[in-house]
């Protein structure tokens, strides 16, 4: 196989593999071995190896030295981490792209909120992809006028670790976060007003609502970040001093591949 074909295969189990993770498919600490890989994702070795080592650079994956490569673990600190990084991130791309944006950053911003508003989550639908992919794209395009590519690819991957985290909360506690629908209403009439700093003051409060809710709705399954951060060992190859975190079910996640016996789905 060429070295192009390989590396056209490995994005594309990246996506699934990624996937599988921020939907809690593939739980956290989740020993992610090659061979029943492959036969899940349907691929050879070398793809799965380049996939796993892009994933540990988007912090997705860890490393453990010589004992291969697992879920990243996780816990409150990490957590905490990853919403005040992502508000310090996301504001400074708003007043950005408030002060850069054009007509079209106007019209993309009011459809991507229409779209969201009108497909609200319900109550029975606990992961609703369909809705992920239109939160997710809504927050984009908020920012996506503030003329960074690199600080648009650190706020996507920040989002995506932060809707992980929310998503295994929703599944711990069986119910979405009480976030209310005119928050995104609010964020997008300041923005277009060219408010900046009402536009940035209301998105930061809305990633730390959001979060607080997710910290509470999750509290059973995040771990003490001082422990966990002990036990992950990290994204390098260095070998843990300690052994690795008990394995943490969270309700509503299917078992990992490794762990299923017969044919894999």
């Amino acid at each position: 196989m060429e070295l192009d074909d390989v590396r056209t295969i490995a994005q594309a189990v990246q996506g699934r593999l990624s996937t599988d993770i921020l939907f809690g498919r593939l739980a956290p600490d989740d020993r992610l071995r090659l061979g029943p890989l492959c036969e899940t994702y349907a691929v050879g070795m070398s793809p799965i190896r380049e996939a796993l080592a892009q994933l540990v650079g988007r912090g997705l994956v860890i490393q453990d030295g010589q004992r291969g490569f697992r879920v990243a673990p996780i816990s409150r600190h990490e957590l905490d981490d990853i919403t005040a990084t992502r508000i310090r991130l996301e504001t400074m791309a708003l007043r950005d792209a408030i002060a850069h944006g054009d007509d079209e950053w106007e019209a993309r911003i009011l459809a991507a909120h229409h779209r969201l508003a009108r497909r609200p989550r319900t109550p029975d639908k606990l992961v609703d992809e369909p809705w992920e992919a239109l939160h997710r794209g809504f927050h984009l395009a908020l920012i996506e006028a503030c003329g960074s590519a690199l600080l648009l690819e650190f706020c996507s991957d920040l989002h995506d670790r932060f809707d992980r985290y929310r998503r295994l909360a929703v599944l711990q506690a069986g119910r979405h976060p009480k976030i209310t629908a005119s928050a995104h209403g609010a964020i997008v009439e300041a923005a277009l007003a060219r408010d900046a700093e009402r536009a940035a003051t209301l998105l930061a409060r809305h990633i730390a609502e959001a979060a607080a809710d997710v910290a509470r709705m999750g509290a059973p399954c995040f771990p003490d970040g001082k422990t966990a951060a002990a036990q992950r060992g990290t994204s390098l190859a260095e070998t843990p001093t300690s052994s690795p975190a008990r394995r943490r079910t969270v309700r509503g996640a299917r078992p990992h591949a490794s762990s299923q016996k017969g044919k894999p789905r």
